[in-house]
C-alpha cells in the first residue's frame, strides 16, 4: 500500500492560523510551500504537487481537503470529502478486509 499527498492550492491562504501564507502564483512558490508542509508536519510519504491550474484537484472534484483510496489501475474505491486522519484506520480496515 502506498500513500501519496497531493499538494494543491492553499485552501485558507491568509486566514486563521495561515496568516503568513499567501496563495502562490508561481510554481516555485507552491513547491516551496509543499516543502514547508513536509517539514512542519514531519511527513515522510511522497508529496506530488499539482500544477498551477489545479487540474488534478479539479479532476477529483475540486475539494480542498478530500482523500481517496485508489487501486493501482485507477479505480476509486473510497472517497472522503473532508479527510479526517482519525477515521482512516477503520476505513482502511474495511477496504482491506481487516474489520
Amino acid at each position: 500500500m502506498k500513500f501519496i499527498v497531493l499538494y494543491q492550492r492553499e485552501a485558507h491562504a491568509n486566514e486563521m492560523s495561515f496568516q503568513d501564507i499567501d496563495q502562490p502564483v508561481e510554481m516555485e512558490e507552491r513547491l516551496e510551500l509543499a516543502g514547508r508542509c513536509r517539514s512542519e508536519l514531519g511527513l515522510e510519504r511522497t508529496i506530488v504537487v499539482d500544477k498551477m491550474d489545479n487540474a488534478t484537484r479539479e479532476a477529483y472534484g475540486g475539494l480542498p481537503n478530500s482523500a481517496y483510496v485508489i487501486k493501482p489501475g485507477g479505480e476509486i474505491v473510497h472517497k472522503e470529502s473532508w479527510a479526517n486522519a482519525g477515521g482512516w484506520p477503520a476505513i482502511l480496515d474495511g477496504i482491506l478486509g481487516g474489520g
